[in-house]
């Protein structure tokens, strides 16, 4: 007890150095990432366009009205000059909004805007404006901006005002929340509503929402699980050691976070959002652990020990189960330091030396604890609770019982049956999405979900700007046609990608066409006269006529183009917006830029805040789905070993894991029936399938082979002996296990939800799988072995 005193204030300490939550979608992307390497080029190129972000003022109400208008106006004019947003502006793009489009229209060609007063403007003024064939350009940028619903009637809009963080990504987001306090303050005349959609806004409800309902969730967990093992152990100071050693496992895995940490010894990086999940996964690991303890010293209580004896023979025979258990748990999370992704490398170390905290703790702290409080009883003639826990559950004990001999009687249906299901889900696998919308890992109840299912649901998202870096020898002949080929194609609808919400804002061509005419008449005359044919300009030609360009505005050439004194790695980026919210849409936006570039496709890259979401939630699913894989064969590997050296029977490893596939089709089955997709979420669950099934598994089997080889029972008092004593206790461990997940399924954040729903589900399905289909199992290896060894007695 001193000993684990030391290591909590140890812990303790740690806990003090652990380094603030990270929020860099870098650190889970693979090394080596095109995408990492790709922003760092556009970082060093074009710093001013390197962390674009659209701040949306989400509008609600008839836009296309004088005052709507006006409205809009004002309340993006509120977010872009707010005196915290206004520094981090992207000159490039200047606030609009459908009002600013509105002036342009009324203003016509050569008008200013600005100096149209929308408040002294008629409705039959504006529907003249729309109707106005010199406007039919600036239609299709009104359309973009306007949502409306099924019936075509306008609802609203957004005005968007982009923004470049510059580095100072907290500044930032401090700055968003200001602005979007400004813009709700402003005095609307006709509109119903106006506030801001950004980043900053969704991470910091995100963020309120997670803390507040998190410890909620976790203390009602607690409250659950405490409930639970009252009713298992009928004994308060049971239930209070156990839930004081998950305490104790959560505090010092978190304090061994911070030491292990950058602020520590540095050997991982700073906590990330999945690290956060760490304590939740350790107390429905662990606390199996107490309750197979608290279960094995009643057993030999009951059977006459003493304290000491009793503690002595329960902790050695448990020891080598949990031990196990938790040793091939460990190695499934640390199987993610063979992946090429560092957030998830640490996160697998975390919750390994969780994992590893709870074994010391419940092999040493709560038998120590429990010696000295028994004696401490004892010495008073009380007498502690021996009731044992497989009799905890009513009807639990007959369940169990008729399992058995069920088992004994028909395995090999017992064993059909358990296929059929399995194939059946195997089906159900074949339908499983992929996909996911980004909003739907947002909070329930807050503004920024509101807008963004509004934005969804009437104008086809929330928009966000998209860098193409192009890396090509800009003087080639070839490489200029690309560039106006890829312009030319966004801008037209019948080509440019569905998730294109504008035009291109921004490229070598906008600068262009920003310069005089006497310039543009120059450069012109640069290229005409140095022809090689009709087809092809010669390329000292183009890097003369880049060299005018760059002549008359050096700063706003220099920040669309980046020209390599060798020519060899030229950069230059397009830009435009689109829509955000859907994977799919994404990823068809990958495609479809690929498609529209004609060189080649290692020349341009495509970056932006939501590619950078998708590419991260890729490589993590990707990752898990390799974690499991070799999960799977560790797991084959340590209990091949551990049963070969100790029993001379290997093959009982294979029969241990074997039961967990089975798990792992049935949670992804029934995935596709709840409509789930597999995501980095999802696929954390399955990963986390293996450690809960193994642990399920190892217990039963070690059981049936020590009472089969140890105790030299018949086969069916070996299974009916183990069902009754470890399948009873495992009844009680899954069901708190199991419940105590089930409390996260009220989180207002539905990842959270799933990851609680979908760990119950696991939960049971690994309990299903070790009383059910791994007895029948032991049973038919037991019988083959049975008779091959008559067999050779008879011979």
């Amino acid at each position: 007890m001193a000993l684990l005193l030391a290591l909590t204030v140890v812990a303790a300490y740690g806990y003090t150095l652990t380094a603030d939550i990270a929020d860099d979608q870098e650190a889970f992307l693979p090394d080596g990432s095109e995408l990492v390497a790709a922003m760092d080029k556009l970082a060093a190129s074009f710093p001013e366009s390197s962390e674009l972000e659209a701040v949306q003022v989400v509008l609600r109400g008839d836009v296309m009205s004088p005052g709507g208008a006006a409205d809009a106006i004002a309340a993006t004019r509120a977010a872009a000059g707010h005196p915290d947003l206004s520094r981090y502006l992207f000159a490039g793009r200047p606030p609009t909004s459908p009002g600013h489009v509105l002036s342009a229209m009324i203003a016509g060609a050569g008008g200013d805007p600005r100096a149209v007063d929308l408040a002294a403007v008629s409705q039959a003024d504006i529907d003249a404006a729309l109707a106005d064939e010199a406007n039919v350009e600036l239609v299709p940028l009104l359309d973009e901006m306007v949502a409306r619903n099924e019936d075509g009637a306008v609802v609203g809009g957004i005005g968007v005002v982009t923004v470049n963080a510059g580095g100072d990504l907290e500044g930032l987001a401090e700055a968003q929340l200001a602005a979007d306090d400004g813009v709700q303050a402003v005095d609307l005349a006709e509109l119903d509503s106006a506030r801001t959609l950004s980043s900053g806004k969704i991470g910091k409800e995100s963020d309120d929402s997670s803390a507040s309902s998190l410890a909620i969730l976790m203390l009602l967990a607690f409250a659950v699980i405490a409930v639970l093992l009252v009713l298992f152990y009928r004994q308060v100071g049971d239930v209070l050691l156990t839930l004081g050693g998950l305490i104790l496992t959560v505090v010092w895995a978190l304090g061994f976070q911070g030491l292990l940490g950058p602020d520590g010894l540095g050997l991982i990086g700073a906590p990330s959002v999945l690290a956060q999940m760490v304590p939740v996964m350790l107390i429905g690991l662990c606390v199996d652990y107490g309750i197979q303890g608290t279960s094995r010293y009643r057993e030999v209580r009951a059977e006459g020990a003493e304290v000491s004896e009793g503690i002595s023979k329960s902790v050695s025979s448990v020891m080598l189960p949990l031990g196990l258990a938790g040793a091939t748990t460990i190695i499934s999370f640390f199987t993610n330091l063979f992946g090429d992704i560092s957030g998830l490398a640490d996160f697998g170390v975390v919750a390994g030396v969780g994992v590893a905290c709870g074994l010391v703790v419940f092999l040493t702290g709560v038998p120590a604890a429990r010696v000295l409080i028994d004696r401490r009883a004892q010495a008073k003639g009380k007498r502690p609770s021996i009731r044992r826990i497989d009799q905890a559950i009513p009807g639990a004990g007959r369940v169990v019982e008729a399992i058995a001999k069920a088992t004994v009687k028909n395995p090999a249906a017992i064993l059909v049956l358990a296929g059929a299901v399995t194939l059946f889900f195997g089906v159900m696998t074949t339908g499983l999405s992929t996909s996911f919308n980004t909003s739907d890992f947002l909070p329930g109840g807050t503004e920024s979900k509101e807008d963004v299912d509004f934005l969804s649901d009437h104008l086809g998202g929330n928009t966000e700007p998209v860098t193409v870096l192009v890396e090509s020898d800009l003087a080639d002949d070839r490489t200029i046609r690309n560039l106006l080929d890829f312009g030319f194609a966004v801008e037209d609808p019948l080509q440019k990608p569905e998730a294109v919400s504008s035009g291109i804002t921004l490229s070598l061509g906008t600068y262009y066409n920003s310069l005089p005419s006497d310039v543009t008449a120059q450069i012109i005359r640069e290229i005409e006269s140095s022809r090689i044919n009709p087809l092809i300009v010669d390329n000292a030609a183009i890097d003369r006529a880049l060299a005018l360009m760059r002549e008359y505005d050096p700063a706003a050439f220099d920040s669309v183009v980046d020209l390599d004194p060798d020519g060899e790695h030229d950069r230059t980026i397009l830009q435009f917006n689109a829509f955000t919210g859907d994977s799919d849409r994404t990823r068809d936006l990958f495609a479809d830029v690929d498609g529209l570039w004609l060189g080649d496709d290692e020349d341009i890259t495509p970056i932006a805040s939501e590619i950078t979401s998708l590419e991260v939630t890729d490589s993590l699913t990707d990752s898990q789905a390799t974690s499991i894989a070799l999960t799977i064969v560790a797991a084959l590997v340590v209990l091949v070993l551990f049963f070969w050296f100790t029993e001379f029977r290997p093959m009982l490893a294979i029969l241990a894991v074997l039961p967990i596939l089975l798990v792992l089709v049935w949670v992804l089955g029934t995935m596709t029936l709840l409509g789930f997709s597999y995501n980095v979420i999802t696929a954390l669950i399955t990963a986390l399938s293996i450690g809960i099934g193994v642990d399920y598994t190892i217990h039963i089997t070690h059981r049936f082979i020590e009472e089969r080889e140890h105790r030299g029972k018949s086969i069916r008092q070996a299974i009916n002996s183990t069902m009754r004593t470890t399948g009873g206790a495992l009844i009680g461990s899954a069901l708190t296990t199991a419940l105590g997940f089930a409390v996260l399924v009220f989180s207002p954040i539905p990842p959270m939800g799933q990851f609680g729903l979908l760990t119950a589900i696991t939960v049971s399905y690994s309990l299903i799988a070790a009383v059910v289909v791994l007895p029948p199992m032991l049973v038919t290896w037991a019988a083959y072995h049975h008779w091959r060894k008559s067999s050779q007695a008879g011979t």
